[in-house]
């Protein structure tokens, strides 16, 4: 027996939208299930508030439907609509002096008959969503009056007070402190969890990782598939549609992805046709180096790193020559081979303050053995030698072959500057 088909609780069908003849988003496919929430990304203008105006009415849907618990959005009736649907926008328009309470009442309306007041139900769900969305204590305040932030958050409460469906939030948190901003989204989530459909823009990918089930980049008047945070927004798609080479990793505290920035495109381009500067890191301790010296125009090589680890990631961001090893790979004979013509081919080799074990110890031998000038960062004690001695061993023979050593990544920095000047 097959299983039900389940009517989706918000569908894009083919939609092109936009505003009277001027098409802002094409043939937008995709749906919003009941208890899920998906985020929509992309660069400014890319159509992402327009999506959810087509959803309201604010914008024209010029083909194909959007269809709301199956119904076609565009031939919805307002007064239908509007109890189906909340909306959170990024900013409210001019208030007049109501006060909290009753701007949050005002999403009962749709309830009503023309004219008619509130009922004890419909007070008691006024009750529940400002204290939910913590603002119980303004009730008496005007709206006209209040920050930015507790405007945001009534706004979630009369959205919540319409009983909707489906939810549509416009950067739901842009006037928000931190911790107010965590509470509305987690309200959100709960929201969601309990079977609501959430559709919201985002330009915080962080934030959209952490709370939407899946992700969809709105670019180029197209929207891609929404899918899990971690295939949407990977190191790839971020460059391509953002013009920025970032890490993308999985958060050790939250679980989600985390994106760190690292380069603009531009950057990039401006880094020159000189040789490279090398570096023998891992674990993190060239990342800052690399950025810098990306940021300065100097070419890199990193030697040999495992996939997976931060240094290989960032040095991927910044177009870094490397030796690419599986993850937790030993360097062989064929890799030390590679590693020791990039060294070569480098002004000289920055040694980063890594420690060593018997995975990348061959990194720091070809270094020293290379006949290229070194720098040393730092001191080298003990917790940064896990290669049973053969580390420092190798630490002190660059110090006899003339290595310069620094205490801090600025002293390296100006070295690496001195060398390309030479070169």
């Amino acid at each position: 027996m097959s299983a039900p088909v389940t009517t989706p609780a918000l569908a894009f069908a083919a939609a092109t939208v936009g505003y009277g003849s001027r098409v802002v988003v094409r043939d937008a496919t995709f749906t919003v299930g009941a208890g899920e929430f998906v985020g929509l990304v992309g660069p400014n203008g890319a159509g992402k508030s327009t999506l959810l105006r087509a959803v309201t009415g604010g914008a024209d849907v010029l083909g194909g439907d959007v269809t709301c618990l199956g119904a076609s959005v565009p031939s919805m009736p307002d007064r239908e609509r509007a109890r189906l649907v909340g909306v959170v926008p990024q900013t409210q328009l001019a208030l007049f002096a109501f006060t909290a309470r009753a701007f949050v009442e005002m999403g009962r309306h749709p309830h009503l008959p023309r004219l008619g007041a509130l009922g004890p139900t419909d007070r008691a769900i006024v009750d529940d969503v400002m204290a939910r969305t913590d603002t119980a204590h303004l009730a008496d305040e005007l709206v006209d009056e209040l920050s930015g932030g507790d405007l945001q958050r009534l706004t979630l409460a009369q959205a919540l007070a319409q009983e909707p469906r489906v939810l549509l939030l416009d950067e739901p948190t842009s006037h928000l402190d931190l911790n107010h901003a965590l509470q509305v989204l987690d309200l959100v989530r709960l929201l969601a969890d309990e079977g609501m459909a959430v559709l919201g823009v985002f330009h915080d990918l962080e934030i959209a990782a952490r709370y939407a089930d899946r992700i969809a980049i709105v670019a180029d008047a197209r929207v891609r598939p929404p899918a899990p945070p971690a295939e949407a927004l990977d190191a790839a798609s971020i460059a391509e549609v953002f013009g920025v080479r970032a890490v993308v990793r999985t958060d050790p505290v939250t679980g989600t992805v985390a994106v760190t920035p690292v380069l603009r495109g531009a950057d990039l381009a401006a880094i020159r046709d000189v040789p490279p500067v090398g570096l023998v890191c891992g674990s993190g301790a060239g990342a800052s180096l690399m950025r810098r010296l990306a940021l300065a125009g100097h070419p890199v090589f990193v030697g040999a790193l495992n996939r997976g680890d931060v240094d290989y990631a960032v040095a991927e961001a910044v177009g870094a020559g490397r030796v690419a090893l599986p993850p937790f790979g030993e360097i062989d004979d064929a890799a030390a081979a590679r590693v020791a013509e990039g060294y070569a081919a480098c002004t000289h080799i920055i040694v980063c303050e890594t420690p060593f074990g018997r995975a990348n110890l061959p990194n720091l031998e070809v270094a020293v053995r290379s006949g290229r000038p070194l720098v040393l960062v730092g001191s080298f004690g003990t917790d940064r030698d896990y290669a049973h001695g053969e580390a420092r061993r190798l630490w002190d023979e660059a110090l006899a072959r003339g290595a310069t050593r620094v205490d801090t990544e600025d002293e390296a920095l100006a070295s690496a500057g001195a060398a390309s000047k030479e070169a």
